[in-house]
């Protein structure tokens, strides 16, 4: 039976105050108040199994630095060796589709519930529920894959470029928007297509096209991925990202971007991003111990602190409102990413 190892928090939490119980069964407490720019808050430390040992092959979506955070941290505490292969989904995906006669990776996080579903269909997936999952959001998890944190979409406003803050998607078929406005592609964004298809199942195809109808209109283009899409609005070529992913945009702004981020009235989407394990991991004890520290309230927190959604209901988010706080367009995933692909070809023959 593999027994508790008592580790250091990591090393971008090095000013927390740990504290240990006299006996060896310690409990770790870490101040995060001097990593983030929140209230203090007093964190349990996750402390690893002993005799964990070897590698992992990692693939995880962005972003890159939750990713380093993330290793880092269950690195130091283990002697286990970590290898990255971090891009998109869609390339991850494509990596898993050319590797399946010789699987690489044990452990995947994706940005897309559907790639996911995609994965489990496959049969790839080792059925595991992380220590913690029992915490995340209603239908966040499943036998096989659990969303560990998520982003909610939202406007995203250069404040240079135009003076007026939309408060809902309504409000960009305004004139005063016109030519002002990016969607990002629902071909390349899986976020933009489950936000269309959101759209539908809760005010119906008539009303969501009357939108759209109204955006494209007055002059709103639809390119690229999320990336991009905000790239274009922080340089000022575009004033409004329609449906622009938070956490990019938190991040952006926190390095002196003059962006304004809102949530819009009438709703949106929290995409959950799940984390799974491959049935074919050669280290299945170490991916198992890397998925319970990322779903431990301190893996949590080190989600939070990059700008995430975190997936447990008892860690707070670092930036924007908290989950329960935001009015979502749809909330059954299984729904949402079944009707995807049709909503999106629906959409792309009608504006693209």
């Amino acid at each position: 039976m593999l027994t508790k190892k008592r580790t250091l928090l990591p090393a971008f939490l090095a000013t927390a105050a740990i504290s240990l119980t006299a006996c060896g069964s310690a409990t770790q407490t870490a101040d995060l108040g001097d990593a983030t720019n929140n209230d203090t808050s007093a964190v349990e430390a996750w402390e690893a199994p002993e005799g964990l040992s070897g590698e992992l092959s990692y693939y995880s979506a962005n972003p890159q630095g939750l990713t380093d955070d993330l290793v880092e941290a269950f690195e130091a505490k283990t002697d286990v060796s970590v290898n990255v292969y971090a891009d998109t989904t869609g390339k991850i995906t494509a990596r898993l589709k050319a590797e399946e006669a010789n699987p690489q990776a044990d452990l995947v996080y994706l940005a897309s519930w559907d790639a996911a579903t995609e994965q489990a269909d496959s049969g790839a997936l080792a059925a595991y529920t992380p220590e913690g999952a029992d915490a995340v959001h209603d239908g966040w998890a499943t036998s096989e894959f659990v969303g560990r944190d998520g982003s909610a979409l939202a406007l995203v406003i250069n404040t240079n470029v135009i003076d007026s803050i939309p408060t809902d998607w309504q409000d960009l078929t305004d004139p005063e928007y016109e030519d002002a406005v990016i969607m990002p592609d629902p071909r390349e964004s899986g976020t933009a297509a489950d936000l269309v298809t959101a759209m539908v199942a809760s005010q119906g195809e008539e009303a969501t096209w009357e939108l759209f109808d109204a955006l494209f209109d007055n002059g709103m283009i639809v390119q690229g991925a999320n990336g991009p899409a905000l790239d274009t609005v922080t340089a000022g070529s575009k004033a409004v990202v329609f449906g622009g992913v938070d956490y990019s945009a938190y991040s952006a702004q926190a390095d002196g971007e003059a962006l304004e981020i809102v949530i819009p009235e009438t709703g949106t989407t929290v995409t959950p991003r799940p984390l799974m394990i491959l049935e074919s991991s050669e280290n299945p004890e170490a991916a198992q111990a890397f998925a319970d520290f990322m779903f431990s309230v301190e893996g949590q927190e080190i989600s939070a602190q990059r700008n995430m959604i975190p997936g447990r209901t008892d860690v707070e988010s670092q930036a924007g409102p908290e989950f329960s706080e935001i009015n979502q367009l749809a909330t059954d995933w299984d729904e949402i990413t079944s009707d995807s692909e049709d909503i999106t070809t629906r959409f792309v023959d009608r504006y693209l």
